[in-house]
């Protein structure tokens, strides 16, 4: 992982697309995770009153990408989302919604390391 991409990278790489829009936050960069957090707000509900599953794909999403692009061996170029499914439960009506995105499929390049 390059020691420049810190939350402050993410935020301002975001600040004027979809996640700053949206006020997506990451809030952690770390070996194998990434965390991002959204405040619930009046303009990421939906029309019923509940938090759109739209903002709540959109975080995860985020999310996962700022982890794959913190986690991108050397040499690469890019990646993309092969697929993504979300199961709701609940929703959230206040507060925040925190994400993590933990790295599963990560090859290091020593293959002694896990």
């Amino acid at each position: 992982m390059a020691v420049t991409l810190t939350p402050d990278y993410f935020n301002q790489l975001g600040r004027n697309n979809l996640p700053g829009h949206l006020g997506i936050v990451v809030t952690e960069v770390a070996q194998g995770l990434l965390k991002a957090e959204l405040t619930v707000s009046t303009r990421l509900l939906a029309p019923n009153g509940f938090l759109h599953g739209g903002s709540v794909v959109s975080l995860a999403d985020t999310c996962a990408g700022y982890g794959a692009i913190a986690h991108l061996p050397e040499g690469s170029t890019g990646f993309t989302t092969i697929e993504l499914k979300t199961n709701y439960l609940g929703t959230a009506l206040e507060g925040v919604v925190e994400c993590s995105a933990t790295a599963v499929h990560r090859r290091s390049a020593n293959p002694t390391e896990s």
